[in-house]
C-alpha cells in the first residue's frame, strides 16, 4: 500500500514536470512564430520576426548587477540564437541618448573591444528598411583569438530614436544561418507613433 502511494506520487511529479516542459518548449515555439516586440517602460520602440527554432533572450546591454544602486540598468537588450547550437550572436537594442547615425557609429565604437578585436570593416552602405533609413557595416575580427565575420545596422526608427542590429560569429555560422539573419533584418519595423511617442 506504501509502496503504490510512492508509485503514484512519483508519477504525479513525473507529469508536472513534463507538463511544465511541454509548456515551456510551446512557449519558445510559439514566440518564435511570431513577431518580438522591443519595449522599455511600455512604450514600443520595433518589432522583428524571428524564425522558427530559434531562442530569444531578453536582457541589458550591460549586467544589471554591476550598475551602480539606485541606477537604473541600461538599455534593454533582445538576443536571438538558432536551437542547432551554432555559434553567434545576434543583438538588436535602442541605446539611451542615441538619436542619429554619427552618435550610433560613436556609441559602438566605444563598445567595440566588447564585441571584437582587430576590426576591418569590408563594407559600409546606405539604405531603407520597411521606409525607415538604415546603414550598414560588414567586416571581420576577433572574439578570444578567433576569426568572426560581424554585420551591422543602424536603423532611424524616428527622429529621436535608432535601432542597433548586430550580427557576430564564425564565417561557417555566416554562411549556414546568412538568410535566415537577413530575413530578421529586413522583417524590422518601428512600432513608435509618429513624432516618436
Amino acid at each position: 500500500m506504501l509502496q503504490q502511494k510512492e508509485d503514484a506520487d512519483i508519477m504525479r511529479k513525473t507529469l508536472i514536470i513534463l507538463t511544465l516542459s511541454l509548456f515551456f518548449i510551446a512557449g519558445a515555439v510559439a514566440w518564435a512564430q511570431t513577431s518580438v516586440i522591443y519595449s522599455v517602460h511600455g512604450k514600443s520602440y520595433f518589432s522583428v520576426d524571428i524564425p522558427d527554432n530559434w531562442m530569444v533572450n531578453v536582457g541589458t546591454e550591460d549586467d544589471a548587477a554591476l550598475a551602480p544602486e539606485g541606477e537604473a540598468s541600461t538599455s534593454r537588450l533582445i538576443t536571438a540564437m538558432p536551437a542547432d547550437g551554432a555559434l553567434l550572436w545576434f543583438g538588436m537594442w535602442v541605446p539611451d541618448d542615441v538619436k542619429n547615425f554619427s552618435e550610433a557609429q560613436t556609441y559602438l565604437d566605444s563598445l567595440r573591444d566588447q564585441l571584437l578585436t582587430e576590426v576591418e570593416t569590408k563594407m559600409r552602405k546606405t539604405g531603407e528598411i520597411n521606409g525607415m533609413k538604415a546603414y550598414y557595416a560588414e567586416g571581420t575580427g576577433k572574439k578570444e583569438k578567433e576569426d568572426m565575420d560581424f554585420s551591422a545596422a543602424f536603423i532611424q526608427l524616428s527622429e529621436e530614436h535608432v535601432a542597433i542590429v548586430i550580427y557576430i560569429g564564425p564565417h561557417e555560422t555566416t554562411i549556414t544561418h546568412g538568410e535566415e539573419l537577413k530575413q530578421m533584418l529586413q522583417s524590422v519595423r518601428s512600432e513608435l507613433k509618429p513624432g516618436g511617442e
